[in-house]
């Protein structure tokens, strides 16, 4: 495969020779999107991460090329000029201003030795760039050079029409022979006393307030596309929707360029078409997909709108299972070119110092496709790929055959074939993304090490464990805008209201009455309130709920339950509420105002889940002041530390085993408590409202494993 343009699964040939501003520089320089293989890999693309800083909108990417240049690489060193702030040069202008003399006396015979070396058209190699690819090393020294060194030199030109410099942008003019070499009977003598001068005048400004201060990620900034079946708040089915949602804009706040891909699954207010237009193959059918693009909290969310995609916010992964694999494979095809065509914020991403976060097997094939035509064939060199894990249970399974619908070479079918004693020889997505992506993430310590078993990996345990090299745990924080009982806007009618720390005491009541009001139970202050919220599976341990129902009933409390889900549990709630009316609450469906009001109101959050990687529920719960009682799984198990009584510590109950008495056990000790030791209670209450649960500690460790992969090789 000679160019991008002879790939399968590419069809519009004429988008491909569009362009794409890979810079952050003025955009400068423009790209092909498509470069000829052997251009491209005659090239060591390197990103200078100096240049990416927080308010940047793409990366700034130089290159180096064996035929790029005849200079020799020590004379380009002797002109590269340290690009310091004005704080380091007050703290260090004495020993600045020697280094920068020595620097200065070597650039004059160092460029002129360049220049008559050099054919007159290789100070113009940009535009080359265009037909062969081949990117001047030199060029950009020279501008930095320009534009620190001979600051001083430039005014006096301005002034004494004496010495000319070469525009500031070699692609304004054309280059003129006459230039900052022209000076160099007696110039560089005086740029010394100039350099001491602009040192000295540097050294002597204050600190400014006013100085934009670093990005707390460093110079560890990199370009993010995060991709996934659902982000909230536009589509939404459980937990990978709140960390698609969240996740980018904590990542955001520490510096990174942030995009968020996701299919679009309706009319969404507020987006903007960013006149992008591309056809894919998929199967034997030719597929049009548009991108529309927003900008929200410092997050560039771009939506691929498609007709398979139309009218499914409801039903995200509904239909047969070859509909929903065909979605899913021209999903991760658009989402995998997005860096190149969509220019958000009207530069593009680009290629360079770019990591892709894919979320479980509907994007799993986004690695495979970044291995299979790019990498493997010389481009996105410097681009890798995440594979984070919320639920293995689901992986994209299939028959064999279902190969011929993802569209990849012959050989890459050994990556997707798996054999399991139960389902034999089968097809299997996930499998190959685990394979392929440069780093794999699951969403808690404790889930991480459950994948690695026999009963927790599903069948995917023998290649979680050859890869676990490159596996980490990080638990999921909540977005503490919408998750906040200070500012909780469903908390603001209806009798309820907004409560912090200070006002628990009060605030948390009043809820707890409006609840009862609104769901129709007995008004009973002193009467424990217990909730669930959640999908009505066996996975969630609902059905452990109902067989403790005929003790809990006993116990003087109320029960609220909502959820959606089988069938066969839905009736299981509306049974309970018809035997124990005013006692249980059984809420078939789901409503965002509703889980936020239960979550204020309850006293004890029930999380039975026989597996769990995560959970959000019960971190939302803390934050409210409601205890959670959770079986000790995955994520239950790192965020809720079990109460000690004699230590006073902890946040909550746990049981370890998935059985009706354990629960029975560990609840009949939290009521114990509520109704017995009201101090231990509070104070349960409050260590959980004081966590940092935000999302900013998982940022910063997830920024840890894109810098993991992005040294990778």
């Amino acid at each position: 495969m000679s160019s991008m343009g002879s790939m399968p699964f590419v069809v519009d040939h004429i988008a491909i020779e569009r362009s794409v501003v890979l810079s952050n520089q003025g955009c400068r320089n423009l790209v092909p999107l498509f470069r000829p293989r052997k251009s491209v890999t005659d090239l060591a693309f390197v990103c200078d991460s100096s240049s990416v800083t927080s308010g940047c909108r793409a990366p700034r990417i130089k290159a180096t090329g064996e035929n790029s240049s005849n200079v020799d690489t020590n004379d380009v060193t002797q002109v590269t000029i340290d690009k310091t702030s004005r704080k380091n040069f007050a703290m260090k202008a004495d020993k600045q201003i020697v280094e920068r003399r020595e620097t200065t006396k070597s650039t004059g015979s160092t460029l002129i030795n360049s220049e008559e070396e050099t054919d007159p058209a290789f100070s113009n190699a940009s535009y080359k760039l265009l037909s062969n690819s081949s990117i001047d090393p030199v060029e950009d020294e020279l501008d930095d050079l320009s534009q620190s060194v001979t600051t001083k030199l430039y005014d006096d030109e301005k002034k004494n029409k004496t010495v000319d410099l070469p525009p500031d942008n070699p692609l304004d003019g054309e280059p003129e022979s006459k230039s900052l070499l022209d000076a160099s009977n007696g110039a560089y003598e005086k740029s010394e006393d100039i350099t001491e001068s602009i040192l000295d005048e540097e050294a002597d400004v204050p600190a400014s307030d006013d100085v934009e201060s670093p990005p707390l990620a460093g110079p560890n900034v990199m370009n993010v596309i995060l991709v996934a079946a659902e982000c909230a708040p536009w589509s939404k089915t459980g937990g990978l929707g709140d960390v698609a949602g969240a996740l980018p804009k904590a990542l955001a706040q520490r510096g990174h360029r942030v995009m968020v891909v996701v299919p679009l699954y309706g009319n969404y207010d507020g987006l903007q078409d960013t006149g992008i237009r591309r056809r894919y193959k998929v199967g034997w059918e030719d597929v049009d997909v548009d991108y529309f693009q927003t900008y929200i909290d410092g997050v560039d969310f771009v939506f691929i709108r498609c007709h398979m995609f139309n009218n499914l916010g409801s039903n995200i992964y509904g239909g047969n299972r070859e509909d929903i694999l065909r979605r899913m494979v021209l999903f991760c095809k658009a989402a995998v070119e997005v860096p190149w065509y969509v220019p958000c914020g009207g530069v593009c991403y680009g290629d360079g110092n770019l990591v892709f976060v894919a979320n479980d097997w509907h994007t799993a094939l986004l690695p495979v496709y970044l291995k299979a035509y790019y990498r493997d064939n010389g481009l996105m060199s410097y681009t890798r790929s995440i594979l984070v894990i919320h639920n293995i249970a689901h992986q994209g399974r299939g028959p064999v055959d279902d190969f011929g619908h993802v569209d990849l070479p012959p050989h890459y079918l050994d990556l997707f074939r798996l054999y399991d004693p139960v389902g034999g020889e089968h097809f299997n997505i996930f499998a190959a993304g685990l394979k392929t992506a440069d780093r794999v993430v699951t969403v808690s310590q404790g889930y991480s090490w459950e994948l690695k078993t026999s009963e927790g990996g599903w069948g995917l345990h023998n290649i979680i464990n050859e890869n676990g090299w490159k596996l980490k745990g990080i638990v999921n924080g909540i977005d503490t805008k919408e998750w906040n009982p200070e500012v909780d806007a469903h908390l603001t009618s209806d009798g309820y209201t907004n409560y912090s720390l200070e006002t628990l005491n009060t605030g948390k009541p009043q809820c707890k009455a409006a609840l009862q009001k609104e769901l129709g139970l007995p008004i009973l202050d002193d009467v424990p309130l217990i909730g669930f919220i959640g999908r009505l599976d066996v996975q969630k341990g609902v059905d452990l709920i109902g067989q403790s129902v005929p003790w809990i009933v006993d116990q003087d409390v109320q029960l609220v339950m909502l959820g959606t889900g089988r069938p066969d549990l839905e009736q299981m709630l509306r049974e309970m509420e018809n035997r124990h009316p005013d006692k249980i609450r059984g809420w078939v469906g789901f409503s965002v105002k509703m889980a936020h009001r239960i979550t204020a109101g309850v006293d004890i959050l029930l999380m039975p889940s026989r597996f769990e990687p995560c959970g959000l529920n019960q971190l939302y719960a803390m934050n409210y002041g409601t205890i959670p009682v959770v079986h000790a799984v995955g994520g239950l198990r790192d965020t809720v530390q079990p109460f000690d009584p004699f230590h006073e510590s902890g946040l909550g109950w746990t049981f370890n085993r998935a059985e009706a008495g354990q629960l029975i056990h560990a609840l009949g000790n939290c009521l114990l408590t509520y109704r017995e030791y009201r101090q231990s209670w509070e104070g349960i209450q409050q260590r959980g409202m004081t966590q940092d649960l935000s999302w900013d500690n998982a940022a910063q460790n997830y920024e840890d494993v894109f810098v993991a992969a992005k040294y990778q090789w």
